[in-house]
């Protein structure tokens, strides 16, 4: 068992109360997974924030600009005195026994696509995401994400970044044009959305793992957690 493997199973062990706080379907997916694999409970809040009023120089730091912000918005909701009954549970879950919990621990999250030097948030509309899914075929795309632990009862926060490489072969416009009706990727950085069915064919190659691209890599999440408890 690793050094991390060891401490994550410590920090579960301890009863924490765990709340995910985004609205993402893969970075919930990729959560399911990971409260499976080490059988532990987590809640979902959804950070109600104007992420285009927050700009940054680098993607690196807008990242981690946006995740932070949106930390600092669900944190009230997750003070003293509030209870979990207005947090929406991860599917299967019940509420959280806080009688014997080490605490609470908010995880927050944000991503943007770099193609060609220039940095990809949200498509705007149809016509934009058709751009950005064709255009990386022609010259690899890079995901940056961030992830944010925030420790509810200390403020202690502990972030990382990942940065990936998606190698693509070409899609058809056809495939393209299904992709943006079935809307997923309207809600995805840069229209990328890899683990999907009509784009895995077209996958060559990923520098890093398809956790990660999807903008929560299951590393990531248990090194800031554990960081985050002091572990």
């Amino acid at each position: 068992m690793s050094s991390l493997t060891s401490r994550f199973a410590s920090f579960v062990a301890s009863n924490p109360r765990i709340v995910l706080g985004t609205a993402s379907s893969s970075r919930r997916q990729i959560m399911d997974s990971l409260a499976s694999q080490y059988s532990f409970k987590y809640e979902v809040l959804k950070a109600d924030i104007n992420e285009k009023a927050i700009r940054r120089d680098s993607p690196r730091d807008l990242v981690l600009a946006l995740a932070h912000a949106k930390a600092d918005a669900l944190l009230p909701q997750l003070t003293a005195g509030n209870s979990s009954s207005s947090i929406n549970l991860a599917a299967g879950t019940e509420a959280h026994d806080s009688s014997s919990s080490i605490g609470t621990f908010l995880i927050t999250c944000d991503q943007v696509v770099v193609h060609d030097g220039q940095a990809r948030e949200k498509p705007e509309d149809a016509a934009e995401a058709h751009r950005f899914i064709h255009s990386y075929s022609k010259s690899p795309a890079q995901t940056i994400g961030s992830v944010i632990c925030t420790n509810v009862a200390t403020g202690r926060r502990h972030d990382t970044v990942e940065v990936c490489t998606i190698h693509m072969s070409d899609m058809p416009d056809d495939v393209i044009d299904k992709l943006i009706e079935e809307g997923n990727v309207m809600w995805c950085a840069g229209g990328l959305m890899v683990e999907h069915p009509l784009v895995l064919p077209h996958i060559i190659h990923i520098d890093g793992t398809q956790e990660s691209v999807m903008g929560l890599g299951k590393e990531a999440v248990m090194n800031v957690l554990v960081a985050a408890a002091g572990l």
